[in-house]
């Protein structure tokens, strides 16, 4: 049996590969890789073990994973770089975040 941090953890490293896996497949550095990679599975942490208020369970890891993602798009956007894509990945990660800690935990 897993414990709540041990889950915690697994969802986030499932949630970071889900994101730098195609960032790798598309050529991206392995730093902007590991960055997203880390930025998914603290986010997963941290959803795991918060409750935003005024917010319903489905909507917690969203709000977490855009808090995480905002800073990431703007110090990333540029000439090549569009933010709106990343935002909305870290949305729908974040919501996939959120449903594996309500059925898994």
């Amino acid at each position: 049996m897993m414990t709540h941090f041990t889950l915690s953890v697994a969802v986030g490293v499932a949630a970071g590969a889900l994101v730098a896996i195609p960032m790798i497949a598309q050529k991206a550095t392995l730093r902007h890789a590991f960055s997203a990679f880390c930025a998914y599975l603290f986010a997963a942490v941290i959803t795991f073990y918060s409750d935003l208020p005024y917010l319903p369970w489905w909507a917690d890891g969203m709000g977490i994973a855009l808090m995480v993602a905002v800073p990431a798009s703007i110090v990333g956007s540029g000439k090549e770089s569009r933010p709106l894509p990343m935002l909305l990945n870290a949305v729908l990660i974040g919501f996939l975040i959120s449903v594996a800690e309500r059925y898994l935990g």
